[in-house]
């Protein structure tokens, strides 16, 4: 296993979310200035989240259509590669789709980066998780023909395709096992994302590798930083209530606690902040942690989740600077293939 170096690409997952209280406007007038730091400060890619509808919750998505944000995005950036982070498939048109993903790569000369999911909306039973997962390899079936320019099934070329070298940048989001050994079967990366923990991400990496899967695969790690532990968590602590009340009791940290992976019960701040996947501290409290999820999981490459709901845009913005001052050389000859 060659090592994953400090040169590997680090990304940043923005899904969007935000309180009630804030206006969509403003978050995404906060994430053109944000993406625009991030590239000076010399992260990678960004990813931006497809959520829709006002939710019953503490806080929710508010971007549909993550296509149009990164389109805007790559007007007032040079080097940023920008990603659906992730685009859901099921009951979209494929053709709809693809034709998407080929104009993002056309309008952003080619920055273009296609996470892709199955989504959560629905219900939840096992059944309609089989039925939502199935529906997700038809389309991607269809999307990957048309890509190819492949017409021996009736589908029409694309007037802004073909493009065959997109499904090279596929990232796709999944945790079953059919969908898993699909998308190894076609050559497409794989991301495994925020809200579960390492252990549970390992089984899902091992199952795609051992699948013939031989794509990158990224992981992400929600973190905040600041120069000191008890500051860090101090200033955190609101966002982080808001956070754990919707992420901490989800279905993912419900699937690890099923499963073994978790306690039944969160007393302690430290058993909630890992319930919800969440990194804080100083510089080396966020690197030994990262360092272990790397290690875990196996990952190629890392993207953060550093955009959390009710959070100023200031400790966001020092959250970025510390960690490429003083992390990410730390989490040099960490973890994957490299």
């Amino acid at each position: 296993m060659t090592m994953t170096t400090v040169h590997a690409p680090v990304g940043l997952l923005y899904q969007m979310w935000e309180v009630r209280e804030e206006a969509t406007a403003d978050l995404v007038r906060r994430a053109y200035e944000e993406f625009a730091f991030a590239e000076e400060l010399g992260y990678d890619s960004v990813w931006v989240g497809e959520h829709h509808n006002v939710q019953d919750a503490p806080f929710y998505g508010r971007i549909p259509v993550p296509e149009l944000l990164l389109a805007r995005v790559a007007a007032t950036t040079t080097r940023l590669r920008l990603g659906t982070g992730v685009k859901v498939l099921p009951g979209v048109p494929p053709q709809r789709s693809a034709e998407e993903m080929c104009l993002l790569d056309l309008v952003t000369d080619g920055r273009a980066e296609i996470g892709i999911g199955q989504g959560t909306a629905g219900p939840h039973d096992e059944e309609s998780r089989r039925r939502r997962q199935a529906r997700f390899r038809e389309a991607l079936g269809e999307i990957l023909m048309l890509l190819r320019g492949d017409t021996s099934t009736g589908l029409p070329l694309l007037n802004v395709g073909p493009a065959p070298h997109l499904v090279e940048r596929m990232w796709a989001a999944c945790r079953d096992d059919a969908s898993i050994e699909y998308i190894a079967e076609q050559g497409l990366n794989f991301v495994v994302g925020q809200a579960e923990v390492a252990e549970a991400q390992a089984r899902y990496v091992a199952r795609y590798r051992a699948a013939g899967g031989t794509g990158r695969v990224r992981g992400v790690r929600a973190v905040f930083i600041a120069e000191d532990r008890a500051d860090a968590f101090a200033r955190f602590e609101s966002a982080f209530e808001t956070y754990y009340a919707q992420i901490g009791r989800g279905r993912y940290a419900a699937d690890a606690t099923a499963a073994g992976l978790l306690p039944a019960q969160a007393v302690t701040l430290d058993e909630r902040m890992r319930r919800a996947c969440v990194i804080v501290g100083d510089p080396d409290d966020v690197a030994a942690g990262l360092r272990e999820y790397l290690e875990v999981t196996g990952v190629d490459q890392l993207d953060l989740l550093v955009q959390f709901p009710g959070l100023a845009p200031e400790p966001t913005r020092r959250t970025l600077e510390l960690f490429q001052r003083h992390v990410r050389p730390a989490l040099a000859e960490v973890g994957g293939r490299g």
